[in-house]
């Protein structure tokens, strides 16, 4: 099952079947959340991972990033798959840990690996974070009339430093979407989602999203105005899928309006 509009395609099948319906060099960035084979669930299946790299060697542009969701061990696992290609990665630490019940036994867990491959160096716009003190920062004191006679106090004032933005660091922080939704077990936050694909794309590219699940990465791209491909095997997230995308694109045209 396929389902088109200006903004967004969604195919209903296998993560690998639908890659092969796409035209080669059709997506300018591979960003997804594959099975990490944890669980018994069906939808945690592992993929093939030789098929996949092959897919994706044929569907992302030469100069294209893939990004993709991991937890060890299985980011041992997939980072082995294409250690050719395997640039770096991001940590998105969480604001809440994982696995109380093996809290005696194992850390818990409070964060994913987001690994980043690509053949040739992709597009790439840092997206900085500001209200930094300055580097070059320094003290300046300043009489003012406001102080008061006992005490005879200056006012301390900060001058100089140049820029209060940063570049970004290989760990970002921030929390889930579960408080507010929770349309899928490993559903991921769309603020993080819009990060990565304002990073490695810019507007009106393609973003091809294999194992969408509830299509957080879908939102993030209707978000920022770049298109999107969406792939689920699952009939129950698939329509989730899809009603979330037009809500989302409804929105979005009623804000542009």
């Amino acid at each position: 099952m396929e389902h088109k509009d200006w903004n967004y395609k969604t195919y209903l099948g296998d993560c690998i079947d639908g890659m092969r319906l796409l035209p080669a060099g059709s997506v300018d960035f591979l960003f997804t959340d594959l099975p990490y084979g944890r669980t018994n669930c069906k939808w945690d299946t592992p993929i093939d991972l030789e098929a996949f790299w092959s897919e994706a060697d044929r569907v992302v542009k030469k100069n294209g990033a893939v990004a993709l969701f991991a937890q060890t061990p299985f980011d041992k696992v997939l980072g082995c798959s294409n250690l050719r290609n395997l640039r770096y990665e991001w940590i998105w630490e969480k604001s809440n840990a994982t696995g109380h019940l093996n809290a005696k036994k194992m850390p818990m867990r409070a964060h994913e690996n987001i690994l980043i491959f690509y053949r040739r160096q992709p597009t790439y716009n840092p997206q900085k974070t500001d209200g930094h003190q300055p580097v070059n920062s320094y003290t300046h004191y300043i009489d003012t009339q406001n102080r008061t006679e006992i005490y005879q106090k200056a006012t301390k004032e900060v001058k100089g430093g140049g820029n209060t933005d940063r570049y970004p660091r290989s760990v970002i922080k921030g929390p889930s979407d579960k408080q507010t939704s929770h349309l899928h077990p490993t559903q991921k936050p769309v603020w993080l989602c819009e990060r990565l694909v304002l990073t490695y794309t810019n507007p009106g590219e393609v973003v091809l999203d294999c194992c969408a699940g509830s299509a957080s990465i879908g939102v993030a791209c209707c978000r920022t105005g770049r298109r999107y491909i969406g792939i689920e095997n699952e009939k129950q997230y698939y329509d989730v899928m899809r009603t979330r995308l037009r809500e989302c694109c409804r929105s979005h045209s009623k804000e542009a309006g």
